[in-house]
Order: structure tokens, then C-alpha cells, then sequence
């Protein structure tokens, strides 16, 4: 059987889109996730996907990566159809991706697989090494909650920027100011921020794709962590999924996160855990 590999950058054509979307139909959730799903058709999404056919036009296996924040690191995944997985298709896409990210000038790269040690081993043997880990969770939706005396969570505004670029560079280091300009860019991302008799202690980023409220980039001012408003910035959210009609929040923990169990305790229950790898570009 001939096997042919070809690469289409995002946003795909509508045919592409349907191709991998009836690939990956009956699959669990994360590969939809790991896929990038919801960047395949975004007017403004930098990526691309390669795309194994098989002689007779029908497609069999997929690799889809994606710059999230526009800094020329892009994260990547893979879907092979279990008939075809002893075929050697799963590395001509890793090579796929490589070609392609060469072309691109990415400076960086990871790939994200959810834990199996026959995957794992794949990666290895590929020159790959495990990064890190992040845990997925997800909750409910809150119908109400107490934000407590003093306290509010707004909409992020121009005069919150001092002060938020200081926490957030606490919180995490330099390198978050590019992921948080990203999230002030994209229109489909909202920043919030939480104030406490005026002064900026917290913020968190949303988005909505497919019913669920992500949460992203949440941060709390590390003079005030342990005093228990990362689990109001949680039960916040979990009101506004219950407000804008949403069926549930995920939000990606990485597992060396000592306040993960916040998240527990905020009603989150964990769904699988994701392996980052990385090695250097070729």
C-alpha cells in the first residue's frame, strides 16, 4: 500500500477540516484538544497539519501544530488509526512536523501526548525528552458563589497594566509578558483581574470553545498566596460558566504545581494527565 504525506497550514479549507474531523470522530476528548480543534479554522491561527493518505485518497493519520501565542514556539500531536500504527506513519509525521517547523523558523517546540508507554518509548527513540506534566481539570458550573467584602473581579483596562504585568512577572518570570500581550490581542480571550480594596492580587484569562469556559494563565500575588482567593478566582468562574450557559471549566495545571489541590477543593476533578516532550530543533 502507498502511503503519501501532504502539509496545510491553518486555517484549513473546509474539506481538510471535515477529513479530520471524521478521522478523530469517536476518539476521546484530549485528541481533540492535542489536535489543536479549535484553531483548525480560526482566520488568525498560526499552525499547519500533516495529513497521511493512503493510495485510494482516504486519510489515516494527522499531526496538527500550533504557535498559541505568536513567539515561534509551537506545541504539536499526533492521531494514527490503530490498523495503520505498525506502519511507521506515526514518525514520518513527527518528521512532517520537523520539516514544517524548520520552514517556519520556530524556535521552539514541544510535543504533547497524554501518558502511554508505548507512545512514551516512541518519543524517546525519536530524541525526545519529557519536559513536564499538566493535569487537566474540569467543574461544573457554579449558580452562585461569595466574592467577599473588598473584593471584585473586572474586566482587565488599560490602567490595570502596570500592575499586572508586575504581578504576573512575580507570579511566573519575564518570559509570560509575550503570553499575556497574546491574551490582551486576541479578541476571543478576555483578561480579568482581581482587586481587593483597589489593589490588582490576582488575574486569570477565559475562553470559550465548544460549551467549556478554559481558564488560563491564572495568577496570584505571591505576597497573598494561601489566603484563599485562588479558589474565589475558581469559584468565580464557575459562576460565569453558569451565567453564559456553558456545561463546564477546564483549566491545565502542571503537576510540580504545589497549589494544584486548590483546584479540588474548588469543586475541579481531575480528567488525564498531558506529557510535554522537547528536544532541539535539527
Amino acid at each position: 500500500m502507498e502511503l503519501s504525506l501532504s502539509i496545510a497550514s491553518f486555517p484549513l479549507d473546509a474539506e481538510t477540516a471535515g477529513e479530520m474531523e471524521r478521522l478523530i470522530d469517536g476518539e476521546p476528548e484530549e485528541c481533540r484538544t492535542l489536535l489543536q480543534h479549535e484553531l483548525w479554522q480560526k482566520p488568525f491561527a498560526k499552525g499547519f497539519a500533516v495529513l497521511a493518505y493512503t493510495d485510494s485518497g482516504e486519510l489515516v493519520a494527522c499531526a496538527a501544530a500550533a504557535d498559541l501565542v505568536g513567539v515561534h514556539h509551537y506545541e504539536w500531536s499526533a492521531f494514527v488509526v490503530p490498523d495503520y500504527r505498525r506502519l511507521g506513519l506515526a514518525t514520518a509525521l513527527a518528521d512532517g512536523v520537523q520539516h514544517s517547523l524548520e520552514q517556519r523558523g520556530a524556535e521552539s517546540e514541544l510535543a504533547a501526548f497524554t501518558e502511554n508507554e508505548a507512545t512514551d518509548a516512541w518519543l524517546m527513540g525519536l530524541g525526545y525528552n519529557r519536559s513536564f506534566q499538566e493535569l487537566q481539570f474540569e467543574a461544573a458550573p457554579l449558580p452562585a458563589y461569595e466574592l467577599g467584602g473588598g473584593v471584585e473581579i473586572v474586566p482587565y483596562e488599560e490602567k490595570h497594566l502596570e500592575q499586572l504585568g508586575a504581578l504576573l512577572r512575580e507570579a511566573f518570570d519575564e518570559s509570560v509578558l509575550p503570553v499575556l500581550e497574546h491574551n490582551l490581542a486576541d479578541p476571543e480571550r478576555q483578561v480579568y483581574v482581581m482587586c481587593r480594596n483597589g489593589n490588582l492580587i490576582a488575574t486569570a484569562t477565559t475562553s470559550t470553545e465548544e460549551q467549556a469556559l478554559w481558564l488560563t494563565a491564572l495568577a496570584v500575588s505571591p505576597e497573598i498566596q494561601r489566603s484563599g482567593y485562588g479558589r474565589i478566582f475558581l469559584y468565580w468562574a464557575r459562576h460565569l460558566a453558569h451565567e453564559k450557559n456553558l456545561t463546564r471549566v477546564l483549566i491545565e495545571v502542571e503537576t510540580e504545581n504545589r497549589a494544584w489541590p486548590v483546584y479540588e477543593k474548588a469543586g475541579f476533578s481531575k480528567l488525564y494527565t498531558i506529557s510535554y516532550w522537547q528536544r532541539p530543533l535539527q
